[in-house]
């Protein structure tokens, strides 16, 4: 049977269990989301034990182990001699951009205090 183009397509009910699968999506969304909120932060109490070490003494220590690297290696220079030498055969006379800069003044070494 052929149907004919004048024939209208048979009319469906209501998306009963359409709407309840959404309605429960979004129950289900908003119970986690209250569930989320309300539990405690886990992750907040591993970073109050660990207190953050100091800046300039890490500085130190990497510098420190840096230098006995480089000394138990066998280098035929330090750092600081091997790197005004590689400046100084870098900068030239027809230089025009703004490195490499010099290096700002050391600062006098502090000998420590005795007790």
């Amino acid at each position: 049977m052929d149907p004919t183009p004048s024939a209208e397509p048979e009319a469906k009910g209501f998306p009963f269990f359409t709407v309840v699968i959404t309605l429960a999506t979004l129950f289900a969304f908003l119970g986690l989301m209250v569930l989320a909120y309300k539990s405690p932060n886990y992750l907040d109490e591993a970073t109050k034990v660990e207190p953050k070490p100091d800046p300039v003494a890490r500085l130190n220590e990497v510098k420190a182990k840096n230098e006995a690297v480089l000394g138990g290696s066998g280098a035929k220079m330090s750092v600081s001699v091997a790197t005004s030498e590689l400046l100084t055969k870098l900068k030239s006379e027809k230089d025009t951009l703004p490195f490499p800069a010099p290096e700002p003044p050391a600062p006098a070494a502090v000998e420590p205090k005795k007790k």
